[in-house]
C-alpha cells in the first residue's frame, strides 16, 4: 500500500510531503524516494519553511495542540463531522511530523493501538494529494507489533541492512528507492503501562547538514541514541494526553458521520414502495451514498437458476437485466459463500482480477477497490449481494478519463475500511427487510394476476361475491354463457339479478351458501341445470355454489363462488368420447373438422392382451355373466393402459389392442408399454383375488410387445372409419402374444421393446424365433420385473442358466446346453422354455443338423 507522511508547519502549512510503502511482512512504512511536486525532501529544506524547532518549541507546539483540544471539546456540537475531522486529522498530522523533528528523524509515523480489533492504526496523507487514509496493520506483526507486544524500545543503529529483521524492508527499496540506515521504534505508555501507540522514526540526520546532499551524506551513522530515547521519555506524557484525546474525538467523529448517514439511509428505505424495481434502485442509491461509493450494485438470488440477478439502467432511460452463475465473479463469490468480501485499492493487483480488467477496458471504467457484502432476510437466508465498487476520496477531482486506463484515478485511490463493512451489514439487514417486503408484494401481485389469468383461461363460468352477494369479480367465460360482451361490467350488481336458472330458486341457494350454516349448504352442487341467458341460446351446465370462508376463521363467510360448467354441445360430445377412448386422442380426433382417410408413420410400441382359453372359459357361463366379466376386466385394463399414457386402439372379442405414441408422439413409448404390462399383470392378480373370494373362476392372460416404425391414422371408407395403427409391427406384436403360450409367459417383449428399457426391467432372452408370415427373425424376451422389484437370488440364478443353455444351444454343443436346461427344470420344473429347448436338444443329438438345417438357431412358428 502507497501512502503518505505529512510534515507540517507550526502555521499549519504543508511543507513537505513523502510517499512511503507499507511492509506487507514487517507491516512497517518503508519510504519512497520521491519527493511530490516541486516541495523538496530535505531536512534543510523544512529549516527553511519553519523556525528552528528547540525544546522550548516543541513544548509550545504541544501546548497550541492541547488549547486546540479544549477548543474542540467546547464546540463538538458546534462543528458539523468533516470540519471536526479535519480539526483533529491537523493535530495528529502536527505532533507526528513535530515529533520527528524533536529527534532530527527522516520520516516519522504514529501508530495508535485499536484495542478492539488489535490492530495498529494511523492517519497518513493517500497517494498523491493530502488527504487522509487510515491504514490498519496487525498489533502483533513487524517492527512495530515487536514494540506493541514486548512494551520495549527497538533502536536498530547503523547499518539498519544488518538486522535479520531488514529483509522486507531492502525488498520494498530496491523499488522504491528509497534507504533506512537506522531506526528508532518506541512504545507510547499510559500512566497504567498499558499501550497507547508506537512511535517509528526513520533516518537520524545530522543536526547541521547540507540540504541539497543525498541522504546517505546527510545521515548521522550513530543512530538514534539514548539521549533521543530520554529526550522522548520527558515530552511522553503531553503527546500520550494529545494522541489519546485526538484518537476518541477521531473514532467519534468518524461513528457519529456514518451513523448519521446510516439512518438517513435507513430511513429512507423503510419510506420506499413495495414495487420490487423502485427498491432495488432506492437500495442501490443509499447504498452508493452512505458508502461514498462511486457505483453500487444490488444482486437478488434466483434460486431456481442458480443465478444472481440485477436491473440496470442503461444511457436511454430504459432497464436492462443482467445475469451471472452463482460462484462465479466477485458477487458470485459472496452469494456461494455468505461471507462478505473487501478488495482494497488497487483491485487490479487482485490475483483474481483479470476479468475486472477485460471488462474496465471495454466499458471505459476503472475498477480500484470493491466491497461486496451478503444481504439476509429475516429468516437468515441469504437474498442478495450488495456490491460497492470504488471508494471515493474527500475533495475535488476532475472526472476520470478512459485515455488514461489502465492508471488510477486520484478520485478512486481509496479503501473500503471495517467501519464501512459494519455500517454496510447494518444497513443490509434493513435492505434484506425492504427487499423481503417488496419480494412478498411481488408474490402477491404475482398470485393475483395469476389468479385473473386462471379464471381467464377456464372454459368453465366463475363469478364470486362478497358476504352481501354483491358481484366481486366474474371471467370471460361466464360472459360468454350469460350472453353479455366481455366489455360489460357485472363488479358491484347483485348476483341474483345476473344470474337465472330455469324452474329453480337460484336466489335461495346463493342466500343459503352466503350464511353457511351447514356443509350442505356450504357446497352445493346441481347438474345438468339451464341457464338464462339475455340471449337466445340456451346453455345446459352444472351448477356449483361454495362458500368463499375467511381465511382466520373458516366458520366466517366472506362470500360465494359460483362455477357454472357449460356442458352443451362440443363439451358434451367430449364427454361421451372421453368414455371410449383417452382425452388426447378425443382432442386429436375434434381437431379434425372434417376426418380424412390416411395416416403417418410414427415411432410406436404395441401391446396385444388376450385372455387365455377364453371360449373354454365362457361356455359354462351366461352371456350376462361373460359381459360383466368383460365389463370389470376391461375397465381395470384399460385405466393401466390410460395411466401410462397409452391409447386404446380397440377391442378384438376378449383381447386390447394399445399403442403407445399415437396420436401423440411420446419418447419413452417402450418403457411405457412395459410399465403398463407389469401393471396388467399386478391387476389380473387383483381381479382374480375378487373371483376367488366369489367362487368364480379364475382368468390367465398373455400379452406381446413390440416396438416399430407404423401408420397410424384414419383406417377403412369415407362412410366407416376408424383411427388405428397398421402394419409389420403390429402384426408381430400380435404375434408374440399368442406365441407365450408356447413358452408358458404371460408377457414377451421384442428386442426392439427390450433394448430402449434393459437397464431397468429383469429379462431373459427366450429365443430367436420367425413367426407365421414373416421372414424375418426376432429376438424375444420374457419380462420377468423391474430392477426396483425385489428378486429372489434362485430366480436370478434360473435366469443365469437358462441363459448359459441358450448360449451352448446357438453353438450346437447340446449336451451341454442340456444340462444348464436340466437345472433350470430342476428350480422350477413347470418352466416350459426350459422343457421345449430340452426336447430341442434331444431332437437335435439323435439328427445332427445340417448348416442349411440349423439357421442360425432360428425356430420358425408355422401356425399364428
Amino acid at each position: 500500500m502507497v501512502v503518505m507522511s505529512v510534515y507540517q508547519g507550526s502555521s499549519g502549512e504543508t511543507a513537505d510531503l513523502i510517499i512511503g510503502v507499507r511492509n506487507q511482512e514487517n507491516h512497517d512504512l518503508q519510504p519512497n524516494s520521491a519527493p511530490v511536486g516541486a516541495l523538496a525532501t530535505r531536512q534543510g529544506t523544512i529549516s527553511t519553511f519553519l523556525a528552528p524547532l528547540t525544546q522550548d518549541t516543541f513544548k509550545q507546539v504541544v501546548r497550541d495542540v492541547e488549547q486546540k483540544l479544549q477548543i474542540v471539546h467546547q464546540t463538538l456540537s458546534m462543528l458539523d463531522s468533516q470540519g471536526f475531522e479535519t480539526i483533529l486529522q491537523e493535530m495528529l498530522h502536527s505532533i507526528t511530523l513535530k515529533t520527528g523533528e524533536l529527534l532530527g528523524a527522516d520520516r516519522t509515523t504514529i501508530f495508535l493501538l485499536d484495542e478492539e480489533k488489535k490492530e495498529l492504526w494511523s492517519i497518513v496523507a493517500e497517494a498523491e494529494g493530502d488527504r487522509s487514509l487510515e491504514i490498519r496493520i496487525p498489533a502483533d506483526k513487524g517492527i512495530g507489533g515487536e514494540v506493541a507486544t514486548f512494551k520495549q524500545v527497538i533502536n536498530i543503529p547503523f547499518d539498519f541492512y544488518n538486522d535479520p529483521r531488514s529483509h522486507f524492508a531492502q525488498e520494498q527499496e530496491k523499488r522504491t528507492g528509497y534507504r533506512t540506515y537506522t531506526m528508532l521504534a518506541l512504545p507510547l505508555l499510559n500512566e497504567h503501562g498499558q499501550l497507547v501507540a508506537v512511535v517509528q522514526l526513520l533516518n537520524k540526520l545530522n543536526s547541521v547538514n547540507d540540504p541539497d546532499a543525498s541522504l546517505a551524506e546527510r545521515i548521522d551513522t550513530r543512530g538514534f541514541t539514548s539521549a533521543d530515547e530520554q529526550l522522548f521519555q520527558e515530552f511522553a506524557p503531553s503527546i500520550r494526553l494529545i494522541l489519546e484525546s485526538s484518537r476518541s474525538f477521531y473514532v467519534a467523529t468518524q461513528k457519529q458521520r456514518a451513523v448519521a448517514a446510516l439512518m438517513k439511509a435507513i430511513k429512507s428505505l423503510s419510506q420506499s414502495s413495495l414495487d420490487l424495481e423502485d427498491t432495488l434502485k432506492r437500495v442501490m442509491d443509499e447504498a452508493k451514498e452512505l458508502m461514498n461509493a462511486d457505483r453500487s450494485t444490488l444482486w437478488l438470488i434466483d434460486r431456481d437458476r442458480h443465478q444472481l440477478w440485477t436491473k440496470i439502467t442503461q444511457d436511454d432511460g430504459s432497464t436492462k437485466e443482467l445475469r451471472i452463475p452463482v460462484g462465479k465473479g466477485f458477487a458470485g463469490i459472496v452469494a456461494a459463500s455468505g461471507k462478505k468480501l473487501n478488495i482494497p485499492f488497487d483491485l487490479y493487483e487482485h490475483p483474481d482480477s483479470e476479468t475486472a480488467k477485460q471488462i474496465d477496458q471495454q466499458n471505459g471504467y476503472r475498477t480500484c477497490s470493491l466491497l461486496c457484502m451478503p444481504v439476509f432476510n429475516a429468516d437468515q437466508e441469504l437474498i442478495g449481494v450488495t456490491q460497492l465498487v470504488n471508494k471515493k476520496k474527500s475533495g475535488d477531482f476532475p472526472l476520470y478519463n478512459p485515455a488514461y486506463w489502465p492508471k488510477a484515478p486520484e478520485c478512486f485511490q481509496a479503501s473500503f475500511d471495517r467501519n464501512d463493512e459494519e455500517f454496510m451489514e447494518a444497513f443490509n439487514i434493513q435492505a434484506g427487510v425492504a427487499l423481503q417486503n417488496a419480494q412478498l408484494f411481488a408474490t402477491v401481485k404475482q398470485q393475483e394476476q395469476m389468479q385473473r389469468d386462471i379464471l381467464r383461461s377456464l372454459s368453465n363460468g366463475v363469478v364470486s361475491t362478497d358476504k352481501t352477494g354483491l358481484i366481486i369479480a366474474a371471467n370471460e367465460s361466464a360472459k360468454r354463457l350469460l350472453g353479455l360482451e366481455l366489455e360489460d361490467r357485472l363488479e358491484g350488481k347483485l348476483v341474483n339479478d345476473v344470474i337465472g336458472i330455469k324452474e329453480s330458486d337460484f336466489s335461495k341457494w346463493c342466500q343459503d351458501a352466503l350464511h353457511g350454516t351447514d356443509l350442505k349448504s356450504r357446497q352445493q352442487y346441481y347438474p345438468d341445470r339451464t341457464l338464462v341467458t339475455t340471449g337466445t341460446e340456451q346453455h345446459s351446465i352444472n351448477l356449483s355454489i361454495n362458500t368463499i370462508a375467511d381465511a382466520s376463521d373458516q366458520q366466517q363467510v366472506r362470500g360465494a363462488l359460483v362455477v357454472m360448467e357449460d356442458i352443451s354441445d362440443e363439451k358434451r360430445l367430449k364427454s361421451t368420447m372421453y368414455r371410449y377412448m383417452t382425452q388426447e386422442l378425443a382432442e386429436e380426433l375434434l381437431k379434425l373438422d372434417d376426418a380424412k382417410l390416411g395416416g403417418d408413420r410414427k415411432e410406436v410400441s404395441i401391446l396385444f392382451s388376450d385372455i387365455r382359453g377364453y371360449t373354454t372359459l365362457t361356455e359354462n357361463l351366461e352371456a350376462e355373466e361373460v359381459v360383466s366379466m368383460l365389463n370389470e376386466y376391461f375397465e381395470s385394463m384399460v385405466e393401466a393402459v390410460f395411466k401410462h399414457k397409452g391409447t386404446l386402439d380397440k377391442y378384438i372379442g376378449d383381447a386390447i389392442m394399445a399403442v403407445f405414441g399415437s396420436p401423440l408422439p411420446l419418447e419413452e413409448h417402450a418403457w411405457m408399454a412395459v410399465q403398463t404390462s407389469l401393471e396388467m399383470r399386478h391387476r389380473l392378480q387383483d381381479f382374480n383375488q375378487r373371483r376367488y373370494i366369489a367362487n368364480k373362476p379364475r382368468i390367465n392372460i398373455g400379452i406381446g410387445i413390440n416396438s416399430d416404425t407404423v401408420i397410424s391414422g384414419n383406417i377403412g371408407s369415407s362412410k366407416r372409419m376408424e383411427f388405428t395403427a397398421i402394419g409389420d409391427g403390429v402384426n408381430l406384436g400380435s404375434r408374440l402374444e399368442s406365441v407365450s403360450k408356447q413358452y408358458g409367459c404371460d408377457i414377451i417383449i421384442s428386442d426392439n421393446t427390450y433394448q430402449p428399457c434393459q437397464d431397468d426391467i429383469w429379462a431373459r432372452e427366450l429365443d430367436y424365433i420367425r413367426v407365421k408370415g414373416r421372414n424375418e427373425p426376432v429376438a424375444i424376451y420374457e419380462l420377468v420385473s423391474l430392477r426396483s422389484d425385489p428378486i429372489s437370488s434362485e430366480k436370478l440364478q434360473v435366469i443365469e442358466h437358462y441363459h448359459r443353455g441358450r448360449e451352448y444351444y446357438l453353438n450346437r454343443q447340446f449336451t451341454f446346453a442340456k444340462a444348464e436346461f436340466a437345472k433350470v427344470l430342476s428350480a422350477d420344473k413347470n418352466d416350459k422354455a426350459a422343457m421345449l429347448h430340452l426336447r430341442r436338444c434331444q431332437h437335435w443329438l439323435q439328427s445332427p443338423p445340417s448348416d442349411a438345417d440349423w439357421d442360425e438357431g432360428v425356430w420358425t412358428f408355422h401356425e399364428k
